[in-house]
């Protein structure tokens, strides 16, 4: 099967920056929204679906580097796999509420990643109340908490500690960890045991520029 050409369907060359590249996608993603192609839905979930692949390799400096140099390809849940990515969506969830464009499409391009995840675009509102998802905008939280670094695991990984009440642990939460002035978010789960590990992968390549994985270690109290 012939390989696709990311930088093509996305509309960028080669040397693109990683800005041009989100910027392109973003665009793209505007312009192929089913509401903006009546009668034309079919194509344009197609086209969705495709630059969403596109921008998982090409939006992720590891499978771009992988890509460029081997061929291999990804698929739509990548863009779920990548802290930049990943946050680029949620931009794009932003700008679709603000311009009262629908969700539902979503389901059918993202269904394996939805399976056994109790989760539906057709009922995310992508603010309080509705369904959350790992993209989802975090509320707003006075969290007496503090982010404490330890010793590395290995020359590439590093470990943080957070604690947490017994009511948050309880309920879940979401929180930002700044790391060398980029941020990533924390999904704490429900019902988290005092102890437990949550791995954010290669997330040193957002913050240090380096593979590597960051582990937060949460402590209830």
């Amino acid at each position: 099967m012939p390989q696709k050409d990311y930088y093509n369907i996305l509309g960028v060359s080669k040397n693109a920056s990683d800005d041009d590249i989100k910027k392109a996608y973003r665009k793209l993603a505007m312009q192929f929204h089913p509401d903006k192609n009546p009668g034309n839905e079919k194509w344009a979930n197609e086209k969705f679906k495709e630059i969403n692949e596109a921008y998982g390799v090409l939006g992720n400096p590891e499978k771009r580097k992988q890509y460029d140099q081997f061929g291999t390809t990804g698929n739509a849940s990548d863009i779920f796999g990548n802290y930049t990515t990943q946050t680029t969506f949620e931009d794009l969830m932003k700008e679709f509420r603000g311009a009262g464009l629908r969700y539902d499409f979503l389901d059918n391009i993202f269904g394996d990643f939805l399976k056994g995840r109790g989760f539906s675009f057709r009922q995310y509102s992508g603010g309080r109340g509705g369904q959350r998802i790992v993209f989802s905008v975090p509320d707003d939280s006075n969290l007496e908490d503090t982010y404490t670094q330890t010793r590395a695991s290995s020359s590439q990984d590093v470990n943080y500690e957070i604690t947490i009440t017994k009511e948050q642990a309880k309920t879940g939460l979401e929180k930002d960890l700044t790391r060398n002035g980029k941020r990533l978010r924390v999904k704490i789960p429900a019902r988290i045991k005092s102890g437990t590990k949550i791995r954010l992968r290669n997330a040193r390549l957002t913050t240090d520029g380096q593979p590597g994985d960051i582990f937060i270690k949460v402590k209830v109290k």
